[in-house]
């Protein structure tokens, strides 16, 4: 695990010594234990290592033998075992036992093809000298970030958008797409950032640039239960057995490392499955784990995550946050995931990182995944619901399903907010032709919330359709499908990739030097769960039914059975203890402030995030929040990095830092 970055450029070799230097100075929270490189004339390339594989030989970046390939990555490949003998029995031969090595000879045999033989997370440059290109590949869920810039001219890349920023060509401005976008879906899609200058790698592509042209391949798609062929098993008591040791060889392989390997207990049943199969593959030794705890109960899983903890006795460690501590760290969170938040609980991860690496462990991992391919969320069984109530739309009994999937939010339990609460699904019920049906009712908030901008802005999202981005973007066979898939699809392309594993997995997990693994997305596994009759995910308005059934008698009971608790944090209420906006906050979302960013109208930013928050209920309560979040967050976007560049050290300091492996071109 590690932070990458390069850059290809008409430039000398000691020009591009500093330039490398600077882009991994600026990432080197990633990797502290050692930062190495390749130069050459007009070529850059390098990282900042997390040792966690192969301690001692696994330095990067690995160079062919003619010293004209070179490659290096930031993640880890969990078949390159078998990868590595399948060309050892080709006739390639190794000098060391790391992955790295395996993919530079993986490029030599295969090409950039190579990404599809992959089984892991990662992130992988390798720059071919010979055909004067670089290629760019991402895992299938976008687990690793990796972005790029280029003028035509040179072609720079990094794991983070500040590593970029270290080269004095690149500044960033802020992209009105991208913030349109995370309006409608919660996050950006595609190759979309924050930044108008800035591309990501979408996960499952890759990207080729030679000579001033970059080409775009998707190696990857998501593979939806009518595509693929099912498996065909005789009771559910079968299922389970297959799905117990399909899982069981997920884990395993996740547990490579020369390092402990660690877990987070969230209370929910997903990583306390996680825990039960570490707990065996552990035998005596107790194994390390880690949760959040929040001072406000409305948020706190305590008490189900001491459930699981006494079950496995594990030695358990809790990052505690109270709501102050929100405020203070959101400006951390925002600069380490460089995109806008419509929430704040990545600054909980940020915090559990800091616990985590505190204990000396440097490898953990989450229950991330299991809800969009075992079919968790809510949004899945509110797509089934709706679909059932636009049959009779004058149905006063059918919108009451409702009730079922949320019973444990306030206002589903007063009559009064809950009829409020039933005209924010009326508008979009009948529109059953929607392609994106499962999506309308969240879409619909989002749209509103378009009347924050200023007006240059509001011109922009007059004339611009998010969706039709999106639409660019979706797997293959998106319109065969229904309800359910279309909305697993969408989840997992826009909020688990650009979300959840990003904003709140690698960002705040690398940001203290800790590696997050994700046992639901190991990729034979998803191809697995693929295979699953639906049913046996979604069974009525039961969600993850497999999962439940496969564990039931092994995990705690009070876990297995638990309803759905979705992980969230204290947002706007953080911000304004005793009623007042904390300064630093209120400084940022000053008026004149606001006026010369000119991406929000003042007088709407003043009317809804400078107000302390009320006790509003439903879907208008969770607007304004996430209104709050995202002006916030942008402001802050633009305080750091279009107007004061982040700093590295000094360019002397990080040239002493880079040791660079030699080479004979």
């Amino acid at each position: 695990m590690c932070g990458i970055a390069g850059i290809i450029a008409p430039i000398c070799a000691e020009e591009a010594r500093d330039r490398l230097a600077a882009m991994l100075a600026q990432i080197a929270y990633r990797g502290p234990d050692e930062c190495t490189g390749a130069i050459g004339e007009g070529f850059a390339i390098g990282t900042a290592r997390l040792s966690i594989v192969d301690l001692v030989t696994g330095t990067q970046p690995a160079i062919s033998d003619d010293a004209r390939t070179f490659a290096v990555f930031n993640g880890e490949i969990f078949n390159y075992r078998t990868l590595r003998a399948s060309l050892a029995a080709k006739g390639h031969s190794f000098r060391s036992s790391s992955e790295v090595e395996v993919l530079l000879h993986l490029y030599q045999e295969y090409g950039p093809a190579m990404a599809r033989m992959l089984n892991g997370q990662f992130a992988v440059a390798i720059w071919d000298a010979r055909a004067g290109s670089i290629h760019l590949l991402r895992d299938p869920f976008g687990i690793r970030p990796l972005f790029w810039w280029s003028d035509g001219r040179s072609v720079s890349f990094a794991s983070e958008i500040k590593s970029l920023l270290a080269n004095r060509e690149v500044s960033v401005t802020i992209d009105p797409r991208g913030l349109i976008q995370t309006l409608r879906f919660w996050t950006v899609v595609g190759e979309q950032t924050m930044f108008r200058e800035v591309k990501q790698v979408p996960p499952g592509h890759i990207l080729s640039w030679r000579r001033g042209k970059a080409t775009l391949e998707r190696y990857w798609d998501w593979p939806f239960s009518a595509c693929v062929e099912p498996l065909r098993l005789n009771s559910d008591a079968e299922y389970c057995e297959a799905f117990r040791d399909a899982f069981a060889q997920s884990v395993k392989r996740q547990t490579m490392a020369d390092v402990e390997v660690g877990a987070y207990i969230s209370g929910g049943i997903d990583s306390s499955v996680i825990v039960r199969h570490l707990d065996a593959l552990n035998g005596k030794r107790p194994l390390s784990t880690f949760s959040v705890a929040f001072d406000d109960p409305d948020y706190d899983e305590s008490d189900a995550q001491a459930a699981v903890v006494q079950h496995y006795r594990s030695h358990h460690r809790v990052a505690r946050v109270g709501v102050r501590d929100i405020a203070e760290d959101f400006p951390t969170a925002v600069v380490h995931a460089e995109t806008a938040l419509f929430r704040s609980a990545p600054v909980p991860m940020y915090r559990l990182s800091k616990e985590v690496r505190a204990a000396g462990i440097k490898v953990v991992m989450s229950g991330e995944g299991a809800d969009e391919i075992l079919l968790g969320y809510d949004l899945f069984r509110e797509a089934k619901i709706r679909r059932f109530w636009a049959r009779q739309p004058a149905s006063r009994c059918r919108g009451q399903l409702l009730r079922r999937l949320y019973d444990y939010l306030p206002q589903y339990k007063n009559p009064r907010y809950f009829n409020l609460t039933l005209d924010f699904y009326r508008p979009t019920l009948t529109q059953t032709e929607d392609p994106h049906y499962p999506m309308a009712v969240r879409w619909s908030s989002g749209k509103a919330l378009e009347s924050c901008f200023s007006s240059d802005l509001r011109d922009i999202a007059a004339t611009y359709d998010p969706v039709a981005d999106l639409d660019a973007w979706l797997p293959a066979h998106y319109a065969q499908t229904g309800d359910v898939e279309r909305a697993q699809a969408i989840e997992a392309i826009t909020l688990l990739g650009n979300y959840l594993l990003s904003s709140q997995g690698d960002r705040m997990a690398l940001a203290n030097s800790v590696e997050t693994r994700y046992p639901y997305l190991d990729l034979d596994f998803v191809r697995f769960a693929a295979r699953l009759p639906h049913g046996l995910k979604l069974r009525g308005l039961r969600d993850k039914f497999i999962l439940r059934q496969t564990y039931a008698g092994d995990i705690p009971e009070a876990v297995r059975n638990r309803k759905k608790f979705a992980y969230q944090a204290p947002e706007k209420k953080s911000f304004f203890p005793g009623g007042t906006l904390v300064e630093w906050a209120a400084d940022i979302l000053s008026r004149e402030r606001i006026a010369r960013d000119g991406l929000f109208e003042p007088g709407y930013v003043e009317q809804y995030c400078l107000t302390p928050p009320t006790r509003e209920a439903g879907r208008q309560g969770f607007r304004n929040n996430m209104l709050f979040m995202i002006v916030l967050s942008t402001t802050i976007l633009m305080d750091r990095f279009v107007r004061r560049r982040p700093q590295a050290s000094s360019p002397a300091t990080a040239a002493q830092r880079l040791r660079v492996i030699e080479h004979q071109a």
